[in-house]
């Protein structure tokens, strides 16, 4: 990024800001509308998918400097807001619980397996979003 590296460390931090605010509110949405009790942690998985989504997207419109995007708005956005939205640890946490507390390895499992499969899927649709908006 150019300018003062306090600068661009003050810009991610913004960003980081912004997505976990946004993960918190993901997060009430999803306890508001289906309770406390989850069989499946959805809220997460949401937002790890969506979260690859869009990091493909930024990344795809960074390479071409689409809609004003380039290296300095794909580190903000990409490192900053999507580094603070997605919840690798949280994601992390989880298949202990599943597996490990709750003997539910076979739902842990597959839980990883489809959140990873999913959340590649999306960065790819993300990239080929991103390539048709040129």
């Amino acid at each position: 990024m150019n300018g003062p590296v306090w600068l661009n460390f003050a810009l991610v931090a913004l960003g980081g800001a912004i997505g976990t605010a946004g993960r918190y509110a993901v997060n009430l949405w999803f306890g508001s509308r289906f309770g406390p009790d989850w069989t499946w942690p959805w809220h997460t998985f949401t937002i790890n998918i969506a979260g690859s989504l869009l990091i493909g997207v930024v990344s795809g419109l960074a390479v071409t400097g689409t809609w004003g995007v380039g290296p300095n708005a794909k580190v903000v956005l990409a490192v900053g807001v999507l580094g603070g939205f997605t919840t690798f640890s949280s994601f992390a946490f989880e298949l202990h619980t599943m597996a490990i507390d709750s003997g539910r390895a076979l739902a842990a499992f597959g839980y990883a397996a489809s959140s990873v499969v999913v959340g590649f899927g999306a960065a790819a649709a993300g990239i080929a979003l991103a390539r048709l908006l040129r």
